[in-house]
């Protein structure tokens, strides 16, 4: 009986550590996303504005099917006056350079002139504190 209860101690231990370690910051690409800025609103950190406009945020970082490194970044927020999610994903360049590869709102892919105006909308809505 002792040994069950050592080994439930020990389980229970390395499930805990992996919830820690799992939520334990961004990987170097999200990094740079969040604290980067884009041309149309230079200065502006991207991470702090999403924050202002969005809830519920996660980013992730992955390698896509053509082999770029992508992070992705999916909110809820309001839009048209009405709940709707967001999904980013940015396109890693290099080690500091990214760019915008899709964005969709409720799962309805934008055109480049619509996601413009939306991500133009998050920016101008931020206010540095």
């Amino acid at each position: 009986m002792e040994n069950k209860k050592k080994l439930i101690f020990i389980v229970v231990i390395i499930s805990l550590m992996s919830v820690l370690f799992a939520g334990c910051g961004d990987d170097k690409y999200v990094h740079t996303v969040k604290n980067g800025s884009l041309d149309m609103a230079k200065g502006v950190p991207i991470g702090k504005a999403f924050d202002q406009f969005f809830s519920n945020e996660k980013w992730e970082s992955f390698v896509s099917e053509n082999n770029e490194r992508i992070v992705e970044f999916n909110g809820e927020c309001r839009w048209n006056n009405n709940p709707a999610t967001c999904c980013v994903q940015f396109r890693i360049l290099n080690d500091s350079r990214f760019e915008v590869s899709y964005l969709d709102i409720n799962g309805v892919s934008m055109n480049w002139w619509d996601s413009s105006g939306i991500l133009n909308k998050v920016f101008q809505q931020y206010k540095a504190k």
